[in-house]
């Protein structure tokens, strides 16, 4: 912010000495606007006092500027581009075409502007980091690997690409680049934790066991003992055999119960290296249980239904049976024993599902349900 008001104050002040014109701007008015970030008023005021139709490129760029600062970029756009019809090659109008476009959804108009910047300066770190952003935002992974590169090679510090170029090498199973990748930018910011959290499975993934560890210990100094920390710390351990304090680790990132199938099983693999097989098959269970979708029941429900509305009674059946395995369906048992009661001619089987079904039920919530089950059970027994 400060860095933005002394380049506003220069733009004014310059302005002041070499005015062409009798305009006058009340320069401590116009710099408390942008001091207490009234953006708006500041437009509106300069618009007031210059014509509307003014060509000087000074007063252009200060209602650009505050149109911008403002969020009203439509009006921010429209000076913009009267300075870059002026002075095409100019850098920084190009950046702020660029961004405004950028802000405004419209990232093809964007990546344009950058790639004029690209093409006046080639070494313009800004404009290649841009453009990877607007290609990762786009899903053109070579192409935003390619600029996200070169920006690399331009300033190997700037944490926000070197994280991105080590994600992109880590999924490329380049383990070894996308630990390499971040140590000129950890040098640089030793305590980044979006850095740090990247080195974890960069260095499990090269093998670099100690350091994961070290890095974990060193992230969860900072406050942050998050599930996807605590996991990389307990695979580490995992790695190394040291099954207890891998359990320990992965106990602490289940601690708030949000069942995760691959966290469960690897609880489970931890307990079985500790050789604890009870605690071992409790997990597995849970493993098993939140690996099968909750709907898969209904799934099986619907199956039923449809083979029953073709007249394939029996895959109708073994359907509803199938459904039965993952979840104790009230609504299966009904389907079920209708099936072997109207279709099958089959009451033994039909009052033993019926009865089944009773029991999923709840009397004093359905009653009169309750009663029409019983009677059904006492008819299909004459």
């Amino acid at each position: 912010m400060k860095k933005i008001l002394l380049s506003f104050v220069i733009l004014i002040s310059s302005y002041a000495v070499n005015a062409q014109t009798t305009t006058v701007i009340d320069k401590e008015k116009l710099l408390d606007f942008f001091q207490t970030q009234r953006y708006l008023e500041a437009a509106q005021y300069l618009q007031s006092v210059y014509t509307e139709d003014t060509q000087d490129p000074k007063e252009i760029s200060q209602m650009a500027y505050a149109y911008m600062m403002a969020g009203k970029l439509p009006e921010a756009e429209k000076n913009y581009l009267k300075l870059h019809e002026a002075k095409p090659d100019d850098i920084a109008g190009l950046f702020n075409l660029s961004n405004i476009n950028s802000r405004r959804g419209n990232n093809v108009k964007a990546k344009e502007y950058l790639i004029k910047v690209v093409a006046l300066d080639s070494n313009n770190f800004n404009a290649y980091k841009q453009i990877g952003f607007i290609e990762r935002d786009k899903g053109d992974i070579v192409q935003m690997f390619k600029n996200f590169k070169r920006a690399n090679s331009l300033n190997p510090t700037d944490a926000d690409v070197a994280y991105e170029m080590s994600e992109l090498y880590f999924k490329m199973n380049n383990f070894r680049l996308s630990l390499k990748v971040l140590e000129p930018a950890l040098a640089a910011d030793s305590s980044n934790i979006q850095l740090l959290k990247m080195q974890m499975p960069a260095s499990i993934g090269s093998k670099e066991y100690k350091i994961a560890l070290k890095t974990g210990e060193k992230i969860m100094s900072y406050g942050d003992s998050s599930t996807f920390v605590l996991t990389n710390m307990a695979k580490t351990y995992f790695i190394l055999l040291d099954y207890q304090k891998a359990l320990d680790y992965f106990l602490k990132a289940n601690v708030e119960k949000d069942e995760n199938e691959g966290l469960l099983y690897n609880i489970a693999l931890s307990y079985r290296g500790i050789k604890d097989y009870k605690n071992a098959a409790v997990f597995l269970e849970r493993t098993i249980k939140e690996a099968i979708s909750r709907k898969t029941s209904s799934y099986y429900g619907l199956l039923g239904d449809s083979y029953e509305n073709i007249d394939k009674n029996d895959l109708a059946n073994a359907a509803y049976k199938r459904g039965l395995l993952f979840e104790n369906n009230g609504s299966l048992y009904y389907n079920i024993a209708l099936v072997y009661e109207t279709k099958f001619n089959d009451k033994k089987n039909a009052i033993s599902y019926y009865q089944q079904y009773l029991k999923t039920v709840k009397p004093e919530e359905q009653a009169k349900l309750v009663v029409f089950i019983k009677n059904k059970i006492e008819e299909l027994k004459r």
